[in-house]
């Protein structure tokens, strides 16, 4: 008996095995996601456009582990720092139709902003080179903590009380979210418009971003709306996102509104349109130095062999990311809402299926966890005991314990070390290994990675110097008290909102300390006597406490 199929049926079986056929990239980018493709976590929403076309879409995790909301790619996120790219389109139109000038004085739109001895420019809010503090760390050392409200009004009133700029502007970068939120107030003085407002009128209304928001009232109902988690199944909590912070961050939206932003770039780019150029036009310090930070835009003429534009966010558990590679016409939106998600990381890895061949791997990471250790004599060992400076304020300590040699940075953990050779000590808890080199009676120095660390003579402070340090201090520009006490011959600063901080003692330099709010570098008169100390915490630098 002979089965004769009709052409209907015929289309329908090559139809059914097509179907049942997995897709190459689909199958490659579920696996980049497979940790995260969970009903018991958080995750991520991913986006691929190529040729100004969505190729690829989907998400994997959870939006919302409260009511099992699964991840889509219509689901909404908090994308941080990614926001800057439209504050830096909303300033470059803005100088296109003649309304301001990069090299305007700031105080002419921001008279509230205090006078310092040089000129800061639009240029330099731009750019990251005005010398304005960042807000994050400089409103928790002024008492706001991690999880509770950063609002607007907060950021300006830190920005007018701002006693000193970090450095001199336009002689350096230093990222400075506070520099995107002055953007978005200039915004405003010239259109007269709120910056939500503008944002709304002339982005994502013309782009039909209909679920995309400029976050201005953080108590506001946002639809299809990811929540913010750390941790995976019964570890699992949420992480409060009370943020407003637009101009720098605060805007809201889907890969699927995204995806017809990066189009509209990508189009923009190609068809010379003098806004979106100027956005990625890179910056000259006054050192000659490039800055290779445009308009909410970081470029890098070599990301793995390939030129790309890009910026990345985060906040409370969010981490975003946008890459664009402009020459190979790829875009990749990354969306997650897991604290632990590494949107570098796995961007590299979905970039991979499209560009492998082009890509250019940097030397590989290095790895001696499965080569066989040795023993090494307590003599040896003893050789290599001490302090090594690492960098300012990054120090790392080696002692011997139990036949085994340990090593301990300031402020850390500590961890044991596998012998690879006589030299050569892997330490698993930091995924790298330290050289000992120029050893004679004693090791002079160590190599760590790319670094070169001497050995230091640590310095010897007493229980009755440390008694110089206690006292209260006074910051009159974040206008918040600190107490420093002595127990236990250790130190302890103390603010009454953010608790006890251990102080730990700089090992090479007199009067300097770190601790988890920064480093501390107290002031003496010239009697010697302490008058306060100057404390920097990551890109805020030198604020001034005095000793009361």
């Amino acid at each position: 008996m002979k089965i004769y199929l009709t052409p209907l049926l015929l289309l329908c079986s090559l139809f059914s095995i097509a179907q049942n056929k997995p897709d190459p990239i689909q199958k490659s980018i579920d696996s980049v996601f497979k940790n995260y493709d969970t009903k018991t976590g958080p995750g991520v929403a991913v986006l691929v456009v190529k040729n100004q076309q969505v190729i690829f879409e989907k998400g994997y995790g959870m939006a919302n582990l409260e009511y099992d909301a699964p991840i889509t790619p219509t689901s909404v996120f908090d994308i941080a720092s990614v926001s800057k790219q439209f504050t830096g389109y909303a300033i470059s139109t803005l100088i296109q139709q003649g309304k301001i000038s990069e090299d305007d004085d700031i105080h002419k739109y921001l008279p509230d902003v205090p006078q310092y001895a040089q000129k800061i420019t639009i240029h330099n809010l731009i750019h990251h080179t005005s010398g304005i503090r960042d807000w994050p760390m400089s409103l928790n050392v002024a008492g706001w903590r991690w999880d509770e409200d950063f609002l607007f009004e907060d950021i300006m009133r830190m920005v007018k009380h701002q006693k000193d700029l970090d450095f001199e502007p336009g002689s350096k970068f230093s990222y400075s979210n506070t520099g995107y939120n002055l953007l978005a107030v200039i915004v405003e003085k010239v259109t007269g418009k709120t910056f939500p407002q503008w944002v709304k009128e002339n982005i994502f209304i013309p782009l039909k971003m209909n679920s995309s928001i400029v976050m201005d009232n953080h108590q506001k109902v946002v639809k299809h709306l990811a929540t913010s988690y750390y941790g995976n199944g019964d570890g699992a909590g949420k992480i409060n996102d009370a943020l407003i912070a637009y101009g720098s961050s605060s805007i809201y939206t889907s890969v699927e509104d995204l995806s017809k932003w990066v189009i509209h770039f990508q189009q923009a780019l190609e068809s010379k349109d003098t806004v979106f150029h100027r956005m990625i036009q890179y910056d000259t310090l006054t050192t000659k130095a490039r800055n290779t930070y445009g308009y909410g835009l970081f470029m890098d003429d070599n990301d793995h062999g390939i030129h790309s534009i890009s910026h990345d966010g985060g906040w409370a558990g969010y981490r975003t990311l946008i890459k664009n590679y402009p020459d190979e016409k790829l875009s990749i939106i990354l969306l997650s809402n897991a604290a632990d998600f590494d949107v570098d990381a796995r961007a590299l890895e979905v970039t991979k299926v499209f560009l492998n061949n082009k890509l250019k791997t940097g030397p590989a990471r290095e790895d001696l966890k499965n080569v066989p250790t040795v023993k090494v004599s307590d003599v040896q060992l003893q050789k290599y005991t001490g302090s090594y400076q690492l960098g300012t304020g990054w120090y790392v300590t080696f002692t011997v314990e139990n036949g085994n040699l340990m090593v301990q940075a300031n402020g850390e953990d500590k961890f044991p070390t596998a012998a690879k050779s006589d030299t050569v000590f892997w330490v698993q808890g930091y995924g790298s290994s330290f050289t000992f080199r120029d050893i004679k009676e004693k090791a002079k120095t160590t190599k760590y990675r790319n670094i070169i660390a001497k050995k230091i003579t640590p310095i010897t402070v007493t229980p009755d110097q440390l008694k110089d340090y206690t006292g209260g201090y006074h910051s009159e520009e974040l206008e918040t008290d600190y107490k420093i006490t002595l127990n236990n011959n250790k130190l302890n600063i103390y603010h009454i909102r953010l608790g006890d901080v251990a102080l730990d003692t700089d090992l090479a330099i007199k009067d300097q300390f770190s601790s988890g709010i920064g480093s501390i570098v107290f002031v003496r008169n010239t009697e010697g006597k302490i008058t306060g100390f100057k404390l920097s915490g990551g890109r805020p630098k030198n604020i001034w406490f005095e000793k009361k």
